[in-house]
């Protein structure tokens, strides 16, 4: 028996020691993103209350303003092949990176709702933009603009959601994952696999730029990123905002949704309650699509946000 303990106890230490050793070798390398990161990198950099967003800026600066919001945890360059063909069309594009992704600051947090609506601000404030504006939300960004709108109906022209959050339900292994410990845990060993994951699967099936991927692991090499997901998932209600999409609705803000009648993360099954609390929502479906819709079948999708914009251009 007293072998059986010691047996098990030697195996308990060895378990604990892998675990310790994958997590500070996930640690291991990271960069820090400084001013002399981003002396190298380039872009544009704008200077916030909560940190630096790092943003973009195209077309005619005195043209109609579209904010694009992308979700959470596939920075701006999600857009990259949407943005064009808005400004063809004659629009002002501004994309940017959430705070902790991209080559935006990553504070330490909390990653809630008012830090993601002082995002928002911020930019609109920092960039001197005319409103009322349209904003165009993707997955979580989906969320995050609604919210926004739930508390600035005067500065919204229009709203176009590209498979939104807030309808998800219960949060399931997601709760479970985000506990302390095991959370910092999984979130630093696993979680660029896990939100690479994605972007891998659609460059498979050529349906991705290839440079994606490069893109996405260019950004994830900097400290702070999977810790911003992990304080997203922890303090961001993106499971349930029923009650900022009521306040949208009796606002009367148009409202669009495109959304993949296949998507298993934001499932499209949560349109008919959308649409109970928004009485203006338009849906468009796309059949067979799935969550990876805004880069996996851009150009769908970008037709869809022209088709939305001329329909209110004039409001």
């Amino acid at each position: 028996m007293k072998k059986v303990i010691t047996g098990l106890l030697y195996t308990g230490l060895f378990v604990v020691a892998l675990t310790l050793a994958a997590y500070f070798m996930a640690l291991n390398g990271l960069n820090e993103l400084d001013q002399k990161a981003r002396d190298k990198l380039g872009g544009l950099y704008l200077q916030t209350k909560q940190g630096t967003l790092s943003y973009t800026r195209e077309g005619p600066v005195n043209a109609p303003a579209v904010v694009l919001v992308h979700g959470f945890s596939t920075p701006k360059f999600v857009w990259e092949q949407i943005t064009p063909s808005l400004v063809k069309e004659g629009y002002q594009v501004i994309t940017f990176d959430h705070l902790g992704r991209g080559f935006s600051d990553r504070p330490t947090g909390p990653y809630n709702a008012d830090l993601y609506q002082s995002e928002i601000s911020d930019l609109i404030t920092g960039l001197a933009l005319e409103t009322p504006l349209t904003l165009v939300g993707y997955s979580m960004g989906g969320a995050n603009v609604i919210d926004y709108a739930a508390v600035h109906p005067e500065q919204i022209k229009q709203l176009i959601l590209i498979a939104p959050a807030g309808y998800m339900g219960d949060p399931g292994s997601a709760a479970w994952v985000a506990k302390p410990v095991i959370g910092e845990w999984f979130a630093t060993v696993f979680g660029n696999q896990y939100a690479g994951d994605a972007i891998e699967s659609e460059i498979a099936k050529g349906l991705a730029p290839k440079a994606m991927y490069e893109k996405f692991k260019a950004q994830a090499a900097f400290k702070g990123y999977t810790g911003a997901l992990l304080s997203t998932l922890r303090h961001y209600p993106m499971h349930d905002l029923s009650h900022r999409y009521k306040i949208v609705g009796e606002a009367g803000i148009p409202v669009s949704a495109i959304w993949g009648t296949a998507d298993q993360v934001v499932p499209y099954s949560g349109a008919s309650a959308m649409a109970a609390d928004v009485p203006q929502l338009r849906i468009e479906p796309i059949e067979g699509g799935n969550h990876n819709i805004a880069y996996a079948q851009a150009k769908l999708v970008a037709n869809k946000i022209l088709a939305a914009l001329q329909e209110h251009k004039d409001e």
